[in-house]
């Protein structure tokens, strides 16, 4: 295992490929093969068969919202949503294909003064979304797929998990305020207040309703001293 700090490390190891017979491969790449047994392989195949309706769902959503919806305009193209074999806290991840440029790269390409849009466009590749199907998160969204598809707050987290991936990767988002807005949304859903509701303007009191407050207020403590004091004689 090597970790090399950015910016010289993924340049080296692409031009070095490998060493004494054995490949460099990026963790930051989908497609990465990891040492398993032949039960670690049947039970991951019985895993995917299980959050297949997820996954299928959440590629659909994810195609929409990337070509259709608020990222249309991001360059952001979905290749699959599939379960992970590498994570083990986070719910979900993004990586990019073996070909496509990682998130470090992306950033120094588009940072360039004379930067070529089409190369940029072409070579930072289709995102694959992995999930982590032992995370409470990723178990109740395939229970509410289940149970609706067009379920709303199904597809506000959806999205919201998959712009926050982006964003954990090291890739950028071009529209940050639709990622706010959808966690405005599951907040308020949170706090059981309807995310839809109308804006009201706060009600501010007159003077005269300010000293009738007021003197009711001390009136109220009054009595409250008076209870006390008799309390106290009994």
């Amino acid at each position: 295992v090597l970790l090399w700090p950015p910016p010289r490390g993924e340049p080296c190891l692409q031009k070095l490929a490998d060493y004494e017979g054995k490949k460099f491969v990026s963790i930051q790449k989908a497609d990465v093969k990891l040492d398993e047994s032949e039960e670690e392989k049947k039970r991951f195949s019985k895993v995917k068969d299980m959050f297949k309706p997820l996954t299928d769902w959440w590629k659909e959503t994810l195609t929409e919202l990337t070509e259709k919806g608020a990222m249309k305009d991001a360059g952001v193209k979905i290749e699959k949503v599939e379960v992970s074999k590498r994570l083990t806290d986070s719910p979900v991840v993004v990586v990019t294909s073996q070909f496509g440029y990682s998130a470090q790269q992306e950033r120094v390409m588009k940072a360039q003064a004379f930067q070529n849009k089409e190369q940029i466009s072409m070579m930072s590749g289709r995102k694959t979304l992995e999930i982590n199907p032992n995370h409470p998160v990723v178990v109740n969204l395939l229970s509410k797929v289940k149970a609706d598809k067009e379920d709303k707050a199904a597809k506000d987290t959806a999205q919201v998990l998959f712009q926050t991936a982006l964003i954990e990767s090291g890739y950028e988002i071009s529209d940050p305020s639709a990622l706010v807005n959808r966690v405005y949304r599951l907040m308020s859903k949170e706090l059981g207040v309807d995310p839809d509701a109308p804006l009201r303007e706060v009600e501010v009191l007159e003077e005269e309703e300010e000293a009738e407050e007021e003197d009711k207020d001390e009136d109220g403590e009054e009595e409250e001293k008076e209870e006390g004091g008799k309390k106290d004689e009994l």
